[in-house]
């Protein structure tokens, strides 16, 4: 909260620059996790279960922004809804033998970038923080036993990238970088696991002026 209260009041001040240009538009686009390879392991009474990622597939979002331009400047706060699929190889061992099951979930979320930038020729520099709230999951491993999803309302990660704008369209690639470890909604038998490694992942994004 208060992360976001600093950007609202960054946003206020910027507005007050004189001439300051403001644009809306919106915005969809791909993208593509990098998620840690080793698995995790997790024990309960009866079973052991190896729980690793198989794919990350692709994401997509869509939303709206707001460029606000002054001095040589821009600040870009945006609201975004982003969802993202992952595979997961899932292993149980138990007195009757080892059970091997691919299981999909598919995690939804408002993403609420706010992006500061500058112009160098042609060429959009930018970095800035990102908010993610989460909407909600749909998930295959949700009849694991013992399993449960636990999902924080909100996490926090930052964004820094390049872009260029032709007439009314703008172009963006961006690399993001999470603060929370990947899987720390997993929940077995009770225990919170999550893996090795921070989420990160390469958002091609084109947006349109109005």
């Amino acid at each position: 909260m208060k992360q976001i209260l600093l950007l609202c009041a960054f946003l206020v001040a910027f507005v007050q620059f004189n001439h300051a240009q403001i644009e809306f538009g919106i915005k969809a686009g791909l993208s593509s996790y990098d998620l840690a390879k080793d698995g995790i392991i997790a024990a309960n009474n009866e079973n052991s279960i190896e729980w690793k990622i198989a794919d990350a597939g692709y994401g997509h979002h869509f939303g709206v922004y707001t460029r606000l331009s002054a001095l040589g400047l821009y600040l870009e706060p945006a609201l975004l809804f982003n969802s993202n699929t992952v595979t997961y190889d899932i292993k149980t061992y138990g007195e009757s033998g080892v059970f091997n099951t691919l299981q999909r979930e598919k995690y939804n979320t408002m993403d609420i970038p706010v992006m500061a930038g500058f112009k160098v020729g042609v060429l959009r520099f930018q970095g800035g923080v990102v908010g993610h709230l989460f909407i909600n999951s749909i998930s295959d491993a949700i009849d694991l036993k013992g399993y449960q999803q636990r999902f924080k309302k909100a996490s926090y990660g930052w964004q820094a990238g390049t872009g260029i704008d032709v007439w009314r369209l703008r172009f963006d690639l961006l690399f993001e970088g999470n603060f929370d470890k990947f899987g720390n909604h997993i929940n077995i038998g009770g225990n919170d696991y999550a893996f090795s490694d921070t989420p990160s992942r390469l958002l091609l994004t084109m947006g349109f002026k109005f």
